[in-house]
């Protein structure tokens, strides 16, 4: 026989630790969201910037391209500095830039607060990279 007998209703102290626990999984997944976002955007520019360089004559012209292609994204206005392209490159078989392969990789740094939309210290950087094929024929 019990003598306090349980009704269903939960006390305002385990309440608040629901509350406190859902904002904070809300935080969580939110910030989770805009960490992808901003991972596919810089892909996204990886990607065209990739792009252009694979167009270019030369190792050289195609080091500008992709640095311009990373300047004039959107990407400027979400990085907390200036996004950075890095570029490498893998000549053809027969040692030259054409039907070889150009990989780009563009760093973002995102402030902390950005990502969860509330104040937090930090600043988290996002990598992203793409390799794109030189066309052989293109002069």
């Amino acid at each position: 026989m019990r003598t306090h007998p349980d009704n269903g209703f939960a006390t305002p102290v385990e309440m608040m630790f629901l509350v406190v626990f859902a904002v904070l999984a809300m935080v969580f997944l939110g910030f989770l969201g805009r960490l992808h976002a901003a991972g596919v955007q810089v892909t996204t520019v990886a990607q065209s910037a990739a792009r252009a360089a694979s167009l270019e004559s030369g190792p050289i012209a195609a080091r500008a391209a992709a640095d311009s292609a990373v300047t004039t994204s959107a990407l400027a206005t979400r990085c907390s500095g200036t996004p950075r392209a890095r570029m490498s490159w893998s000549p053809s078989p027969l040692g030259t830039w054409q039907g070889g392969s150009v990989t780009i990789s563009v760093s973002c740094a995102l402030h902390t607060r950005a990502l969860t939309g509330l104040w937090s210290p930090g600043v988290h950087t996002v990598t992203m990279s793409d390799t794109q094929p030189i066309d052989r024929y293109h002069r």
